[in-house]
């Protein structure tokens, strides 16, 4: 099996940077990411949520930019037909659509802490309000016009997709506007 490299190998160096011995956000890349996107037919919706069910044992689908959060992995509807599964493998039948491993395909960063959202606000056009964007919800956006995906576990724990080709100018970005609210970066 091929050892998978992180596009942050080079510049992730774990410890606090603190600003008046203050951190309030904190960063982890997941390594090992285990990504699946699952898409069914137009035909097949109804038939595809009842897998889902059955297969993951949840009471049901999530919704259209929301998720279902378990202790051992999470499923996300990204687009109306479209969901991820993340950290759990399963094998959708062809005649209900087709999955794809999008492990390599994305960094992943976990990021908390009381100003998390104020910093994602810096540069997502998305109302980060608990009351607008609850837990288990989730968002395709941009930064500096690359899209990403933004995943909402609980209050200010977020989980961001980046593409790989861009995760390293993107990470410096959330690095350099985190230093004004004090940031760590946890071992991964």
């Amino acid at each position: 099996m091929l050892k998978r490299h992180s596009t942050l190998d080079s510049v992730y160096t774990p410890g606090k940077y603190s600003f008046n011995s203050i951190t309030n956000i904190t960063f982890k890349e997941l390594v090992n990411l285990n990504l699946k996107q699952i898409t069914c037919w137009s035909n097949t919706l109804s038939d595809t949520e009842n897998f889902f069910q059955k297969e993951l044992s949840i009471q049901s689908s999530p919704n259209f930019n929301k998720g279902v959060i378990e202790k051992e992995f999470s499923l996300w509807r990204i687009e109306p037909l479209k969901w991820w599964l993340l950290e759990k493998n399963i094998a959708l039948p062809e005649n209900l659509g087709s999955s794809l491993d999008l492990s390599h395909s994305f960094t992943c960063i976990y990021i908390s802490g009381e100003k998390t959202s104020v910093l994602l606000n810096r540069y997502l056009p998305i109302d980060l309000r608990e009351n607008i964007f609850p837990q288990a919800s989730s968002a395709s956006s941009a930064i500096h016009h690359v899209s990403v995906k933004l995943l909402k576990y609980s209050s200010n724990n977020y989980y961001l997709f980046i593409p790989r080709g861009f995760a390293l100018s993107i990470w410096e970005i959330l690095l350099e506007s985190s230093k004004q609210f004090g940031y760590e970066i946890l071992e991964r």
